[in-house]
């Protein structure tokens, strides 16, 4: 496996800029998914549609992807994330609803909101503290 140092050339204050707007732009990008789908989601759930609704998403979902995909450097890209995005969170509604249903089912929905962002928060600050440009080294200890 080869090693790239990425300390060997050092970045002009132009070079930080950009990169920090970029990663700021990102991290904008994705909250406003995250929003977006959290709404669908609880939409969904105040209209408590039947469970293959969560099938149908899926498998539309699927489709989106490969559409998204073929749309990736037009004007339709970013209206495509959002439908997407709101898809997802428009299934999540009857799965959220099934496990609230349950007695502890609450617990279990923010066990698994919090175990997400921690994990999430966790892995940001590494990646934006560390000198590492790629994720390479996750394959190291991940059991995919």
């Amino acid at each position: 496996m080869r090693n790239i140092d990425t300390m060997a050339a050092p970045r002009s204050q132009e070079s930080i800029l950009a990169t920090n707007k970029v990663i700021r732009n990102t991290y904008m990008l994705l909250a406003m998914t995250l929003v977006f789908s959290a709404v669908t989601a609880g939409i969904s759930m105040a209209m408590n549609p039947p469970f293959m609704l969560y099938i149908g998403s899926v498998i539309v979902s699927f489709i989106m992807i490969f559409a998204l995909n073929k749309m990736q450097n037009s004007v339709w890209a970013l209206p495509m994330v959002f439908a997407f995005t709101g898809l997802m969170g428009f299934g999540l509604g009857p799965l959220l609803n099934h496990y609230l249903a349950m007695s502890n089912g609450g617990q279990i929905i923010m066990t698994a909101l919090g175990m997400t962002g921690a994990v999430f928060m966790g892995l940001s600050a590494y990646v934006l503290t560390s000198k590492k440009t790629s994720a390479s080294w996750v394959a190291s200890w991940l059991p995919v």
